[in-house]
């Protein structure tokens, strides 16, 4: 295979934002379409980016022979109508997480996706964000010892995923989404199975959901996690979707057995604070669809594809971050 001739579907945040830029800096990738069934969103992506064919029915870009896979950025109880269809024509799916609505989904997913002998990749992108990667390259060096503890906490406006999502949007019916914490929980949960090369063994979780009057109903969200992963290290998760813009972050901490400390901020910075020097840092910040590594993960996709590897991120490290979502963000 020459170039790898990719379609997106959806030109919403993610689609248009992350994924469509990024794939027109991709040597192996040959971005062929997108589809959205909005003709300003559609239209959008097609002008800006210089993009071929513009569906407005997706059925119409998984029929497309010119596409061999197809990346799938749609809201997510639309995930699996999608991808199956995909699948169907033979393509390989780039999925956006969560991969579904419901386990049971998911399953026929990847269970259509064995059948056809194609690929399935959830997309986690935390294992491509510059700043992580950086601090699982110093862990591997050995920079804090043996890792014994690691924290992760994650303030996202209210005002900002009201912006991204109406009060009627899906994102904030529990029953047919699983909700705004369910949704944004997973990637940070893979990145600790991802960071420590173990499962997460134990969960035990608080939550409250407050209904967002201000903002039109929308549903904050403040939550927090212990977890135990299997080589023994001890976890904490904390999420809210109930703050100001001004206290926007996210922020993850490993305690290492030589007293060392490895921080990163948000997507950029990696701090480590040890004896001597008391503290060192790096940032390693990147620019559009790199920020939050979703170019890289795309190319990685991509490059796969090209040589017939098999992804190293499997559909089964997609359903363990959402079996994890779902016991933080259950209410009883």
């Amino acid at each position: 295979m020459s170039k790898v001739g990719i379609g997106v579907v959806g030109c919403g945040f993610v689609g248009r934002g992350a994924h469509v830029p990024g794939l027109k800096t991709i040597e192996e990738a040959n971005l062929v379409a997108v589809a959205d069934p909005d003709d300003y969103r559609r239209n959008r992506a097609v002008t800006k980016h210089e993009v071929p064919k513009g569906y407005k029915d997706y059925r119409e870009l998984v029929c497309d022979s010119d596409i061999d896979a197809v990346i799938i950025s749609v809201p997510t109880p639309l995930h699996a109508e999608v991808a199956m269809a995909a699948i169907e024509q033979g393509k390989h799916v780039l999925c956006e997480m969560p991969l579904a609505v419901s386990l049971e989904e998911s399953e026929k997913m990847v269970e259509a996706a064995q059948k056809k002998g194609v690929v399935l990749m959830p997309s986690l992108t935390f294992r491509f964000t510059p700043n992580f990667v950086k601090v699982k390259q110093m862990m591997q060096q050995g920079v804090i010892g043996k890792p014994s503890a690691v924290t992760y906490r994650e303030f996202i406006p209210a005002s900002d995923l009201a912006t991204q999502w109406a009060p009627d949007s899906w994102m904030w019916d529990i029953d047919v989404s699983g909700g705004p914490l369910f949704t944004l929980a997973v990637w940070s949960i893979d990145l600790f199975r991802w960071l420590f090369d173990c499962e997460i063994t134990q969960v035990h979780s608080t939550v409250n959901y407050t209904k967002l009057e201000q903002f039109g109903g929308t549903l904050g969200y403040d939550a927090t996690a212990t977890v135990k992963l299997a080589n023994g290290m001890s976890g904490c998760l904390q999420y809210s979707g109930s703050v100001a813009s001004s206290a926007a972050g996210s922020s993850l901490e490993i305690v290492g057995d030589n007293t060392s400390v490895l921080t990163a901020t948000d997507n950029d910075k990696v701090i480590l604070l040890a004896e001597d020097p008391v503290k060192t840092e790096w940032n390693v910040k990147e620019s559009g669809p790199r920020m939050w590594g979703h170019e890289q993960q795309d190319a990685y996709f991509v490059q796969c594809l090209q040589s017939g590897a098999t992804p190293s991120i499997t559909p089964d490290d997609g359903i363990k971050a959402m079996l994890i979502a779902e016991q933080i963000a259950k209410t009883t």
